[in-house]
């Protein structure tokens, strides 16, 4: 304890005491956590059961919006969340997606004035809060979001302007605190919901050549966590995933054709790429309300990336 020294009493906790004392000897103490700004014991979130609990008041079944139902990981989440019996609130869905979600029994509203790529992209301010709209006047509420924002931009901290790295924080970051913002809101006040982010697994090991993309990444990461903090006492889960060295279809376009694509392989520890439907899985796990204890995690999903020492130097040639 600290000594007041002008009284001489004591008060407060300095940190060591604090480490040392550990949650029962808090407890002991009679100084709880909710003083200490934790409000840890003060945390609702729901435990899941067979019927999991619901937000909507309109259809009694799980709601989740997706700023993302046309590229990358967006359309086999859509799938699964669907297969499971959650309804779905979406933007620019991919060709024949909408149908196939249907045939599962799901209900699908489409979010018009949200798009991947152009004027309206899903960066956007506002775009979010037009999926949160969408859902409370149709069911009543929500109970889970999937966000991806995203502007790729290659460049080293050399080469990378003033201008260019505004862009990419407008799209990479400032686009993620709006999602949040919009999305936080009626989940704590229902008092459960899960959102996940996804990012990029270079906001965890930087790439080569994409210095802006990667910083801005990392920030978005460590922004959900602050997140994770806010919503938990509240009941709300607030993840990220990160993907890299993933099998998306224009893959093999964007990164020089099928030999290219071999090369690089060979440097993921896993020894290959990976397939959307295997991101998907692991996002699903935290929108789907059956885990409402993990929160204000990164997940990487890179095939081992993350862990694998030397891949810059070798993707690189150094």
């Amino acid at each position: 304890m600290s000594e007041d020294t002008k009284t001489g009493s004591t008060s407060g906790m300095d940190r060591r005491d604090f480490l040392m004392a550990g949650a029962a000897g808090l407890t002991a103490a009679g100084l709880g956590t909710a003083g200490l700004g934790m409000n840890t014991a003060e945390a609702k979130t729901i435990i899941p059961g067979e019927e999991l609990k619901t937000n909507a008041t309109k259809g009694g079944k799980r709601v989740v919006l997706m700023n993302d139902a046309l590229m990358q990981i967006g359309p086999p989440i859509a799938i699964e969340l669907a297969q499971k019996g959650h309804n779905l609130v979406i933007a620019q869905p991919a060709e024949g997606l909408v149908d196939k979600l249907k045939s599962y029994g799901a209900e699908v509203v489409v979010v018009e004035g949200i798009e991947q790529e152009g004027p309206n992209d899903e960066s956007q301010p506002g775009s979010t809060q037009k999926l949160v709209d969408a859902a409370m006047a149709k069911f009543g509420g929500f109970d889970a979001a999937y966000i991806r924002t995203a502007i790729h931009h290659k460049g080293d901290v050399l080469t990378t302007t003033r201008e260019d790295m505004q862009k990419i924080f407008e799209s990479n970051f400032l686009a993620v605190m709006d999602s949040l913002q919009s999305l936080m809101p009626p989940l704590m006040k229902a008092g459960s919901g899960q959102i996940l982010v996804l990012t990029s697994a270079t906001g965890g090991k930087p790439y080569y050549d994409m210095m802006g993309y990667s910083s801005m990444r990392a920030g978005a990461n460590m922004m959900i966590r602050c997140a994770a903090m806010n919503g938990a006492p509240n009941g709300v889960c607030v993840n990220a995933i990160g993907t890299n060295f993933i099998n998306y279809p224009d893959a093999v376009k964007t990164l020089g054709g099928p030999d290219a694509m071999a090369a690089v392989s060979e440097y993921i520890p896993v020894g290959r790429y990976g397939e959307p439907e295997e991101a998907a899985h692991t996002a699903v796990t935290l929108l789907d309300g059956r885990n409402m204890f993990a929160t204000g995690m990164f997940i990487p999903m890179a095939g081992g990336y993350n862990i694998k020492s030397d891949a810059v130097a070798e993707l690189t040639g150094g």
